[in-house]
Order: C-alpha cells, then structure tokens, then sequence
C-alpha cells in the first residue's frame, strides 16, 4: 500500500484554498454586479431634464427655433388667399365700348383704394354686356378675375376657403393620431411640410374653380400637421418652468409668415399664381436643411418602449449644452416604476390602447378644451376678417394685423410666467368680448364712411384683437399641458380643429355685419365671454410635470389632491 507524501498532501490542501478563494472572488464579484445593479437611478424624463440635461439650454433653443419655422408655413397658407382671393383692384370699360354707348363715369370703378366694395362693384359690372369691361389689373392677378366670379358666381368665391378650413379639420385629427401612434412628432412634421409643398404647387396650376377648391381642401388637410408637432416638440424637451414662454416662440414665427406675405405677393400682384409657386418651395429647403437636426421627442421614445433611444437623445441635448448624464441612468414612467422591462418589452408601455374618449375624465377635459376652443377660433378669426372692410390698402392692412399680433405674444408670454393659464386665458378671452361690445357704441358714428370717426372703433378693435390673439395663443400652450404624452398629439389636433371649425364659420357673420355692423360685435363679444367662462371647468396646470400616459396622470393627480386636502389650513 501506497501512502501520500508530505508534498501530496501540501498540494492538496494549497488547491483546496485556491478552489475557495476562486469561488469567494467570484462571490464578490457577483454582489457587486448585484449592487451596481441596485444602484441605477430610475428616474422620469421631467427630472432627467430638470437634473442634469438643464431646464432650457442651447440644445432646447435650437430644437425650438428648428421647429417653430414650420409656423410660417402654416401662416402662410391659411391667408394667402388674402392676396389670391381678393376682389380686383378696378375695371375698366374697353375703349370701343366706351366710345359706342358708355358715359365716362360708368366706365371706372378703382377700388384699389379701399374706397369701392364688391356691392358697388356688382351693380356696375352685372349691368354691362360680356365683352365691353375689362379689369385693371388683368384677368391673372385673383382667382375672382380669372374666373369671373362676381355677380351670380360670387358665391363661389368662398368656397376655397371655406374647405381649406375643413380640410384642417380633417387634417388635425389624422396628424394627431399620427404622431402619437405611429410615425412620432419628427416624421409627422417631415410629411406635414412635404404634402404642404406639393398641394401648395398644385394649386397654382388649378384649371379652374372646382380643381382650385380641392386643392385648397387638400392644402388645408397637409399644412394642419405643422403647427400640432411644432408646438409639441417645443414643449416636449424643457422644464416645466420654461413651457409656457417656449410655446409662445413659435407664434414669432407664425407673424413673421404673415408679414412676409405681403412683401410676397406686391411685387407679383398681377399673377396669382406665382405667389403659391413662391410658398411652395421654403417647406422643400426646411425639409433638407433644418429638419435632419430635430430630434424626436423622447417622452414620446420612451411611451412607445424605445427606452434606450429616449435615453440617446437626452444624452445629445446634454452634450449640446455641455452637460453630461450619468451612466447608471434608467428612465421610467413613474407610474410603471414596478414593472420596466427590457427594450421593447410591452410591459413598459401599458398604454397603448388608451384613448382619451374611453377614459371619462380626459374626454370631459377634451370637450371643454374644444367647446373653448370653437368660441376663440370664432372670435380670433372673424376679427381678423372683419378687418377687410377697413377703408384702407389691403397690403398696409395686412402688414398692420400682423404687427398687432406682437404685443400680443410678448404680453401673453410674460404673463405665463408667473399667472396661472386658467385664470389668463379667462380674462383675456372675457376682455375681449367686452371690447367687441364696446365698439358698438362707434358704430353709430363710423356710419358717416368718415376715416376720423373710424378710429376710435379702429383702436379699440385693435386692442380686442390682441386680446383674442392672447387667448388664442394660450389656449395652444393649455391643451398641451392638460393631457400626457402619449394622447398629447392627438389633444392638440383636437383643439385646433375647433379652432378651425370657428374659424370656417366667422364668414358668415362678418358677411352678416356688413348690414348690420353691430351683430357682429354683439355676437363676437358675447361669444368671447361665454368662452372665457368654460376654463372654469379646467384645472390649473402651471408648474404641473408633464405626464406620459393616462393612467399615470390619473393617478397623480388624484394624490395631488389628497395631498392638499390633507394640507392643514392656515388660519
């Protein structure tokens, strides 16, 4: 029998303590991957942006300005027709006509003045025989001229407007669905602003007025995705604090379209058709040159499950503003803070079957929003139009209604900050309905066509339309902020299709008030009150996070108000 040697049994035992050395590293090292894995920071986008991407930096500037330039696009196609549409400057009769049997003062009717209407205009040219007037301008310089649609055919004149109006209606409900559903905010605006080129286009070459009238529709239907994934990408990416100032930004951009417009259109006034071929093609250079540097919204990223991607963008907007994240950062939906999974594990959505119109307190939320909405749309658009009766040259007018809309925004976006958005968009819509009403006492004295007894009336509609513009303005920023991410979009588009439902109807009463110019002060007015009554019903959201679904906005709010009933009362 063989026995060991020492130096057997030395190996043995010096193997035996390697074996469990070996097994206590590797049992160190599994707890510390246990602990790194304890310590990852699961935090919402909200403090992810508060924390360390910073609330409103160079990187959240630039998104803005990069997305607020689709606002011009917008303004500009919702009042081209301003240019367009409009009644021709004069007319004349033809030389041989007004030599055989028409007396000189029958024979010019200039209305580039302001001076003529389509009334005194009617009762000359319905009068004379085809072929004995021409119009000053030529037959190319309005769609009216080159169609001839006065006299019997002047209700036609309308319907272009009337159904790009109808058009954004139908347009903001597909983009909102869109965008929160399927394509997200980025490439949402990229076809928004590829379709509002080609229709823009095709709409110079419309043959005659029914053509034109569908492509107007469509144009309407394109453009309407510009401004929705505009004003929320802006918000998506800030602090809370900064929301309500960036959401104004964007209506710069939007007068800077309608004051260009007349700039545009001066210089071609006799061809209709060049100016829609000249607004055509800034959507084309926004497309390549601007919109590869917007970055998706990535509380959209991450209610959609693409974790790892919301994340990546945080990372870039910190590094523009020379910021850096940690790498133990995981994002959360804070209402899901349990159950987050892997990248694309559905588990981290839960959402993706929440609409607003199931869900009961969203949809009264949304039907106060849009009933709101419907009376600002009325009253911000009519006022508008209603200014075309002004005794005064269309471009200078123009040019004036635009530059009334900058007090607007940099009073409106001061208020933001500190005032609450219900209580603002109360006043402000109430303001302007006791304004309207007050320029029925100008009425009277106007009557006499005299320009000095217009201006007081002019004044103070001027001041009603900047409060109208405020309310409106606000009411864009208070959709946003009512509803959470992933129904966000879909909000918004709502809202404006209220707005472009009032705004498809103020026609007719500014049509109405050429009669009788007080009903449509009265109507306006008290159809403004009513409206700044409705935000009682809202609740306040300013300083409020931005939510992500439903369900978790639901939640939250309801501890919120536990929380303050619980709160002592301070005698």
């Amino acid at each position: 029998m063989q026995y060991p040697t020492q130096r057997m049994v030395n190996m043995v035992i010096k193997k035996e303590e390697e074996t469990k050395e070996i097994s206590h590293e590797k049992g160190d090292d599994d707890t510390a991957t246990a602990a790194v894995a304890e310590e990852k920071m699961k935090l919402s986008v909200d403090e992810v942006i508060e924390k360390y991407v910073g609330s409103f930096g160079l990187s959240q500037m630039l998104q803005v300005v990069l997305v607020s330039f689709s606002w011009v696009f917008d303004s500009q196609n919702t009042l081209v027709t301003i240019f367009t549409d409009a009644q021709p400057s004069g007319w004349r009769c033809k030389t041989s006509a007004m030599n055989a049997s028409l007396s000189p003062s029958w024979c010019m009717n200039d209305t580039a003045g302001g001076g003529g209407n389509e009334g005194q205009l009617a009762g000359h040219v319905c009068g004379l025989a085809a072929g004995s007037w021409e119009w000053i301008g030529g037959n190319s310089a309005t769609t009216i001229a080159e169609w001839d649609l006065i006299c019997h055919r002047k209700f036609l004149a309308a319907i272009p407007t009337s159904l790009f109006f109808i058009g954004s209606i139908f347009g903001c409900t597909f983009y909102g669905r869109l965008a929160d559903v399927w394509l997200g905010r980025k490439k949402t605006l990229l076809l928004a602003c590829i379709l509002t080129s080609i229709t823009t286009f095709f709409a110079s070459l419309s043959p005659n007025v029914w053509i034109y009238s569908f492509l107007r529709f469509a144009n309407g239907f394109a453009r309407s995705g510009n401004g929705i994934c505009s004003i929320v990408l802006s918000m998506e990416v800030v602090g809370n604090k900064w929301r309500g100032l960036v959401g104004q930004y964007g209506f710069f951009f939007y007068t800077a379209g309608l004051l260009s417009l007349p700039f545009i259109a001066y210089p071609i006034r006799t061809h209709w058709r060049y100016l829609y071929r000249i607004i055509s093609l800034p959507p084309l250079v926004y497309i390549f040159l601007l919109v590869p540097l917007v970055v998706e919204s990535p509380r959209w990223l991450l209610v959609r499950g693409r974790n790892k991607e919301a994340l990546e963008v945080l990372r870039k907007l910190a590094r523009w503003n020379r910021k850096k994240l940690p790498d133990n950062i995981e994002l959360i939906i804070p209402s899901q803070a349990t159950t987050t999974g892997s990248e694309g594990d559905k588990d981290t959505i839960g959402d993706e079957n929440e609409n607003i119109w199931t869900t009961r307190w969203a949809a009264k939320r949304m039907i106060v929003v849009m009933l709101f909405g419907f009376g600002v749309g009325f009253v911000y658009f009519g006022i508008q139009l209603n200014t075309e009766n002004l005794n005064f040259n269309l471009y200078l007018t123009v040019i004036i209604n635009a530059l009334m809309e900058i007090p607007a925004i940099f009073i409106g976006g001061i208020l933001l900050s500190f005032t609450n958005r219900r209580l603002l968009s109360s006043l402000s819509a109430i303001s302007a309905g006791v304004l309207c009403i007050l320029c029925i006492i100008f009425t009277t004295a106007s009557s006499k066509n005299t320009r000095s007894s217009n201006w007081p009336k002019l004044t103070i509609e001027a001041i009603g339309f900047m409060a109208s513009s405020i309310t409106f303005d606000v009411l864009n920023i208070y959709c946003v902020e009512l509803f959470p991410t992933n129904v966000r979009n879909f909000a918004v588009s709502m809202s404006r299709a209220s707005l472009m439902l009032g705004a498809s109807l103020s026609p007719l009463l500014v049509a109405a008030g050429r009669l009788n110019p007080s009903l449509s002060f009265i109507v306006f007015g008290a159809l403004s009150i009513v409206s700044g009554t409705l935000s009682v019903w809202l609740p306040e959201t300013r300083n409020a996070p931005l939510y992500e679904t439903l369900k978790q906005q639901e939640a939250e709010e309801e501890e919120e108000k536990r929380r303050r009933l619980r709160q002592p009362t301070v005698v």
